[in-house]
């Protein structure tokens, strides 16, 4: 069993197409550790979203600032910028299914002496803060 952490997929599904592939990934037996980011800047943010919610419990996810900025856009707390690259996410017939899966990754995951963070903790901090 191998445990491998990936860093921000920004929508760029080809290119995580090409990692698992490259790692010889068996989802029956390895784990991806994703550190959010999972969407935008890249043109595959759906397809990205499908096939990491697909792995199930093979897949950890925590959530990164961009994941959070598709969230307050579907909730309609702010809009899109024009850089984003969010549009498929937000107008495909699964975005209720795929962005409640998504709203319930955590900030951070804790296992067997590890802490999967998207953008670092405070030194001062211990895991039970980190978790509140």
């Amino acid at each position: 069993m191998s445990t491998y952490a990936i860093g921000d997929v920004q929508g760029c599904v080809q290119a995580l197409h090409r990692l698992i592939e490259k790692i010889h990934f068996n989802p029956a037996s390895d784990r991806l550790w994703f550190v959010g980011d999972l969407v935008n800047r890249g043109p595959d943010s759906l397809e990205v979203l499908r096939l990491i919610k697909q792995l199930g419990a093979s897949a950890i996810t925590v959530l990164g600032n961009h994941d959070l900025h598709l969230l307050a856009v579907w909730a309609k707390i702010t809009t899109l910028s024009r850089k984003d690259t969010l549009q498929s996410v937000l107008s495909a017939p699964d975005v209720d299914e795929l962005l409640t899966w998504l709203r319930f990754r955590p900030l951070a995951h804790v296992e067997d002496g590890y802490c999967l963070v998207h953008a670092g903790l405070l030194p001062s901090w211990s895991i039970s803060q980190v978790l509140e």
